[in-house]
């Protein structure tokens, strides 16, 4: 399985590289030598006896140059079209994606009032995205799946204001729609099953203030449990992120956990073959309906690993799980390299799976107390520091 994650960690840095390098023929010319290089390697008699080298170089060489192939190529097929339309007034044909946001005055261009805003897929755009914007309370009614056709001015997401951004493109969103009247409105898809995930989610934060009417609790339980932190106040927001614990708030690995974990007590750990199946049936449909954020892809993935490993008569190795979520993740979108989180979350998870174990055996093995309290207290700071240390 360690092949898999040679193949996939090298195709992200690749992908990475793209990010953080202005484009040109470069890149061409980069995927070129990488190539030639693995050629050579092949060729080369003297890594024919040492097979595992030479089968690992050669993943790692064809895998970059597949990787800074496959990025330029991805731009130019999907983002570079619909950025090239941006900077005027223009007809566009979209699906809603999501439900209406209320949105307030900073997000537009000129000062006004709040207004609405909604995730929309562009059509004929191979799946780009983009967020439209409209002062119009008929906005509020959308739902998934249904169809836009309307006149809109085009800002470029990657750049406003003379300042070049991330936090759209990271999302699969290219470009900026700011709507003067509301567009015409079919029904599409919309109540399809491909948008359950979106109406499950809406329920559940609906019941929420229906369950629990304090409403500091219900914001606190709607961010928990859907990384929803809308009804958290700006002041209580800070207030976490002083304490250092605001990633609660980040749908990730502690969710899945408890789904599974859920899943497993109901079951019966026995039963693995229906585990398995419901397990990844339920983190995919979770997936969906908080939003496919970095940080529960690469969970979810990582627990598809652990759950079907064992199925496939192979270990769990949760390098290759790390590698083969980060590969899914940018094959998907390779602009989700620049996202802070993504990169973030990743990085923690390495050094959780590379230092922790490794700072925690070199403590374990130092004289313990006797006495039983002592070592299991012992025990438990060490491993809380250890963990703490590999994340950050």
């Amino acid at each position: 399985m360690r092949s898999l994650a040679a193949i996939a960690f090298s195709f992200s840095t690749a992908i990475l590289l793209l990010g953080l390098l202005p484009a040109g023929s470069w890149i061409f010319w980069a995927a070129g030598l990488l190539a030639a290089v693995g050629g050579c390697v092949l060729l080369l008699p003297q890594l024919r006896a040492r097979r595992r080298l030479r089968a690992y170089l050669l993943l790692i060489l064809f895998a970059a140059s597949a990787g800074l192939l496959y990025g330029r190529g991805w731009s130019a097929v999907i983002s570079d079209p619909v950025q090239e339309k941006c900077g005027g007034s223009r007809l566009f044909s979209a699906t809603v994606c999501d439900w209406p946001e209320r949105t307030d005055s900073g997000d537009w261009p000129e000062a006004t009032d709040s207004g609405w805003r909604v995730t929309v897929r562009l059509r004929d755009a191979r799946g780009a995205k983009a967020i439209c914007y409209l002062n119009d309370e008929n906005m509020a009614a959308l739902e998934p799946g249904q169809e836009l056709l309307g006149s809109a001015y085009w800002q470029d997401a990657s750049e406003i204001s003379s300042k070049e951004l991330t936090t759209f493109t990271s999302r699969g969103v290219f470009a900026l729609l700011y709507c003067e009247e509301m567009p015409s409105v079919t029904q599409g898809q919309a109540g399809s099953l491909r948008y359950l995930p979106q109406r499950l989610e809406k329920a559940f934060r609906e019941k929420i203030p229906q369950v629990w009417n304090d409403s500091t609790v219900a914001g606190l339980l709607q961010a928990e449990l859907l990384g929803d932190r809308s009804g958290i106040s700006e002041e209580m927001s800070d207030e976490f992120s002083e304490a250092g614990v605001s990633h609660l708030f980040a749908v990730s690995g502690l969710h899945c956990a408890f789904l599974l974990t859920l899943l497993s007590l109901l079951i019966g750990p026995q039963r693995r073959r229906l585990l398995a199946a419901a397990g990844t049936a339920v983190l995919v449909f979770y997936m969906f309906m908080v939003g496919l954020t970095p940080s529960v892809v690469r969970a979810c993935i990582m627990q598809f690993f652990l759950l079907l490993a064992p199925l496939c008569l192979r270990d769990a190795d949760p390098i290759t799980s790390l590698a083969a979520a980060l590969l899914l993740i940018l094959l998907v979108n390779p602009y989700a390299a620049a996202s802070v989180s993504l990169q973030l979350s990743f990085a923690s998870m390495l050094g959780l799976i590379v230092l922790t174990p490794r700072v925690s055996g070199y403590f374990q093995k130092k004289k313990q107390p006797k006495a039983k309290i002592l070592r299991a207290a012992c025990s438990f700071l060490v491993s809380t520091f250890s963990a703490t240390l590999g994340a950050m």
